[in-house]
Protein backbone atom coordinates (compact mmCIF):
# COMPACT_ATOMS: atom_id res chain seq x y z
CA UNK A 1 0.00 0.00 0.00
CA UNK A 2 1.37 3.26 -1.21
CA UNK A 3 1.28 6.30 1.60
CA UNK A 4 -0.77 8.54 -0.72
CA UNK A 5 -3.72 5.84 0.11
CA UNK A 6 -2.76 7.22 3.72
CA UNK A 7 -2.70 10.62 3.31
CA UNK A 8 -6.27 10.08 1.66
CA UNK A 9 -7.60 8.77 4.60
CA UNK A 10 -6.46 11.01 7.06
CA UNK A 11 -7.41 14.11 5.39
CA UNK A 12 -10.83 12.68 4.46
CA UNK A 13 -10.97 12.21 8.28
CA UNK A 14 -9.58 15.50 8.94
CA UNK A 15 -12.42 17.06 6.32
CA UNK A 16 -15.31 15.39 7.15
CA UNK A 17 -14.15 16.27 11.36
CA UNK A 18 -14.45 19.75 10.71
CA UNK A 19 -17.39 19.66 8.52
CA UNK A 20 -19.26 17.40 11.24
CA UNK A 21 -18.03 20.44 13.39
CA UNK A 22 -19.60 23.39 11.46
CA UNK A 23 -22.79 21.52 10.87
CA UNK A 24 -23.72 20.76 14.50
CA UNK A 25 -23.04 24.08 15.53
CA UNK A 26 -25.48 25.97 13.20
CA UNK A 27 -27.61 22.63 14.23
CA UNK A 28 -26.99 24.01 17.55
CA UNK A 29 -28.01 27.34 17.33
CA UNK A 30 -30.92 26.70 15.08
CA UNK A 31 -32.09 24.11 17.86
CA UNK A 32 -31.21 25.94 20.89
CA UNK A 33 -31.30 30.01 19.77
CA UNK A 34 -27.97 30.15 21.27
CA UNK A 35 -24.16 30.44 19.81
CA UNK A 36 -22.01 27.14 20.78
CA UNK A 37 -19.01 27.96 21.94
CA UNK A 38 -16.43 24.84 22.91
CA UNK A 39 -14.91 26.45 25.66
CA UNK A 40 -18.05 26.17 27.44
CA UNK A 41 -20.33 23.23 26.06
CA UNK A 42 -19.69 19.81 26.03
CA UNK A 43 -19.63 17.94 22.68
CA UNK A 44 -22.32 15.56 23.71
CA UNK A 45 -24.23 18.86 23.43
CA UNK A 46 -24.81 18.78 20.18
CA UNK A 47 -26.97 15.91 20.64
CA UNK A 48 -28.79 16.82 23.55
CA UNK A 49 -32.21 15.26 24.63
CA UNK A 50 -32.67 14.78 20.75
CA UNK A 51 -31.87 11.42 18.00
CA UNK A 52 -29.47 10.84 15.70
CA UNK A 53 -31.12 12.34 12.63
CA UNK A 54 -32.11 15.19 14.54
CA UNK A 55 -28.27 16.44 13.74
CA UNK A 56 -27.97 14.48 10.16
CA UNK A 57 -25.05 16.11 8.67
CA UNK A 58 -23.24 16.60 11.75
CA UNK A 59 -23.85 13.11 13.04
CA UNK A 60 -22.95 11.50 9.67
CA UNK A 61 -20.02 13.59 9.38
CA UNK A 62 -18.50 12.58 12.55
CA UNK A 63 -19.11 9.28 12.09
CA UNK A 64 -17.48 9.58 8.93
CA UNK A 65 -14.04 11.03 9.87
CA UNK A 66 -13.64 8.57 12.70
CA UNK A 67 -14.58 5.28 10.55
CA UNK A 68 -11.80 7.07 7.91
CA UNK A 69 -9.60 7.47 11.23
CA UNK A 70 -10.00 4.09 11.81
CA UNK A 71 -9.28 2.96 8.12
CA UNK A 72 -6.12 4.98 8.68
CA UNK A 73 -4.54 3.51 11.53
CA UNK A 74 -5.79 0.23 10.61
CA UNK A 75 -3.87 0.35 7.50
CA UNK A 76 -0.25 1.77 8.73
CA UNK A 77 0.28 -1.81 9.70
CA UNK A 78 0.13 -2.90 6.24
CA UNK A 79 2.12 0.28 5.10
CA UNK A 80 4.88 -0.24 7.91
CA UNK A 81 5.40 -3.04 10.45
CA UNK A 82 9.30 -2.94 10.93
CA UNK A 83 9.00 -0.49 14.10
CA UNK A 84 7.21 -2.10 16.69
CA UNK A 85 6.61 0.94 18.28
CA UNK A 86 4.09 2.08 15.66
CA UNK A 87 1.53 -0.86 16.73
CA UNK A 88 0.87 1.32 19.82
CA UNK A 89 0.26 4.08 17.54
CA UNK A 90 -2.40 2.21 15.67
CA UNK A 91 -3.86 0.76 18.61
CA UNK A 92 -4.13 4.25 20.45
CA UNK A 93 -5.45 5.52 17.23
CA UNK A 94 -8.01 3.45 16.88
CA UNK A 95 -9.13 3.20 20.23
CA UNK A 96 -9.03 6.95 20.46
CA UNK A 97 -11.20 7.48 16.64
CA UNK A 98 -14.02 5.47 18.89
CA UNK A 99 -14.17 7.03 22.28
CA UNK A 100 -14.63 10.59 20.13
CA UNK A 101 -18.18 9.24 18.82
CA UNK A 102 -18.76 7.86 21.90
CA UNK A 103 -18.92 10.87 23.49
CA UNK A 104 -20.81 12.99 21.45
CA UNK A 105 -23.63 10.36 22.79
CA UNK A 106 -23.01 10.10 26.50
CA UNK A 107 -24.81 12.74 28.25
CA UNK A 108 -23.01 14.25 31.79
CA UNK A 109 -26.46 13.17 33.49
CA UNK A 110 -24.87 9.30 33.22
CA UNK A 111 -22.56 10.06 34.93
CA UNK A 112 -20.15 6.99 35.90
CA UNK A 113 -20.46 6.17 31.80
CA UNK A 114 -19.21 9.97 30.82
CA UNK A 115 -16.15 9.72 33.34
CA UNK A 116 -15.29 6.14 31.91
CA UNK A 117 -14.98 7.40 28.88
CA UNK A 118 -13.46 10.90 29.61
CA UNK A 119 -10.85 9.20 31.18
CA UNK A 120 -9.64 6.56 28.52
CA UNK A 121 -10.24 9.37 25.97
CA UNK A 122 -7.79 11.40 28.14
CA UNK A 123 -5.11 8.22 28.56
CA UNK A 124 -5.04 7.74 24.95
CA UNK A 125 -4.59 11.20 23.89
CA UNK A 126 -1.38 10.83 25.84
CA UNK A 127 -0.28 7.62 24.71
CA UNK A 128 -1.03 8.19 20.53
CA UNK A 129 1.42 11.32 20.16
CA UNK A 130 3.75 9.43 22.85
CA UNK A 131 4.22 6.31 20.50
CA UNK A 132 4.78 8.12 17.96
CA UNK A 133 7.44 10.10 19.99
CA UNK A 134 9.25 7.12 21.02
CA UNK A 135 8.78 5.79 17.78
CA UNK A 136 10.63 8.69 16.18
CA UNK A 137 12.91 8.53 18.91
CA UNK A 138 13.84 4.75 18.19
CA UNK A 139 14.50 6.20 14.23
CA UNK A 140 16.19 9.10 14.78
CA UNK A 141 18.59 6.74 17.22
CA UNK A 142 19.22 4.33 13.91
CA UNK A 143 19.56 7.03 11.28
CA UNK A 144 20.24 10.73 12.48
CA UNK A 145 17.47 11.94 10.59
CA UNK A 146 16.80 15.44 11.58
CA UNK A 147 13.26 15.47 10.71
CA UNK A 148 12.70 12.30 13.01
CA UNK A 149 14.30 14.62 15.64
CA UNK A 150 11.97 17.44 15.09
CA UNK A 151 9.12 15.13 14.80
CA UNK A 152 9.92 13.63 18.17
CA UNK A 153 10.08 17.39 19.55
CA UNK A 154 6.86 18.00 18.10
CA UNK A 155 5.02 14.53 19.33
CA UNK A 156 6.57 15.02 22.91
CA UNK A 157 5.17 18.61 23.35
CA UNK A 158 1.44 17.25 22.28
CA UNK A 159 1.99 14.32 24.49
CA UNK A 160 2.94 16.54 27.25
CA UNK A 161 0.85 18.99 26.49
CA UNK A 162 -2.22 16.59 26.96
CA UNK A 163 -0.57 14.94 30.13
CA UNK A 164 -0.76 18.26 31.92
CA UNK A 165 -4.48 18.93 30.45
CA UNK A 166 -5.46 15.64 32.72
CA UNK A 167 -3.65 17.15 35.81
CA UNK A 168 -5.18 20.15 35.94
CA UNK A 169 -6.53 20.81 39.10
CA UNK A 170 -9.45 22.69 37.81
CA UNK A 171 -10.80 19.62 35.37
CA UNK A 172 -13.78 18.62 37.03
CA UNK A 173 -17.12 18.35 37.07
CA UNK A 174 -18.26 20.27 40.04
CA UNK A 175 -19.35 23.82 37.14
CA UNK A 176 -20.18 26.78 39.38
CA UNK A 177 -22.88 29.40 37.10
CA UNK A 178 -22.21 32.92 37.01
CA UNK A 179 -25.26 34.94 38.37
CA UNK A 180 -26.28 37.93 35.45
CA UNK A 181 -28.76 40.62 35.80
CA UNK A 182 -31.53 41.56 32.98
CA UNK A 183 -33.14 44.95 32.35
CA UNK A 184 -35.75 44.20 34.71
CA UNK A 185 -33.72 43.31 37.40
CA UNK A 186 -34.70 39.49 37.60
CA UNK A 187 -31.39 36.99 38.09
CA UNK A 188 -30.39 34.10 36.33
CA UNK A 189 -27.45 31.70 35.52
CA UNK A 190 -25.07 31.87 33.13
CA UNK A 191 -22.32 29.36 31.96
CA UNK A 192 -18.95 30.73 33.04
CA UNK A 193 -16.53 31.66 30.16
CA UNK A 194 -14.73 28.13 30.50
CA UNK A 195 -15.67 25.27 31.21
CA UNK A 196 -12.19 23.48 31.38
CA UNK A 197 -13.54 19.45 31.81
CA UNK A 198 -15.40 20.44 28.36
CA UNK A 199 -12.79 22.72 27.09
CA UNK A 200 -10.37 20.02 27.74
CA UNK A 201 -12.52 16.85 25.69
CA UNK A 202 -12.29 19.72 22.26
CA UNK A 203 -8.53 19.56 22.67
CA UNK A 204 -8.60 16.26 23.22
CA UNK A 205 -10.52 15.67 20.34
CA UNK A 206 -8.42 18.13 18.10
CA UNK A 207 -5.29 16.28 19.54
CA UNK A 208 -6.12 13.52 17.34
CA UNK A 209 -6.18 15.02 13.87
CA UNK A 210 -2.73 16.75 15.34
CA UNK A 211 -2.08 12.55 15.50
CA UNK A 212 -2.54 11.77 12.13
CA UNK A 213 -0.61 14.33 10.35
CA UNK A 214 2.46 13.59 12.66
CA UNK A 215 2.31 9.91 11.93
CA UNK A 216 1.89 10.49 8.30
CA UNK A 217 5.18 12.01 8.83
CA UNK A 218 6.75 9.28 10.74
CA UNK A 219 5.59 6.95 8.36
CA UNK A 220 7.31 8.89 4.99
CA UNK A 221 10.89 8.65 7.11
CA UNK A 222 10.92 5.35 8.44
Amino acid sequence: MGIGWLIGLASSSILFFFAYFFFSSNNYKRRFKDKYDLRNHFPYEFNYESKFFDNPLGNVSLVMSMLFSIAFYSLTAVYNNKNGLVLFVLISGIIYSILIIVLNFVPIKYLKTFLIISIFLFAVSFICPASIALASWDHYRESKNVIALVLLIVAAIVALFNFALTMNPKLSLNIKMNVATDEKGNEYYVRPKYIMMAFSEWIMFFSLLIDDVLLIVLLTII
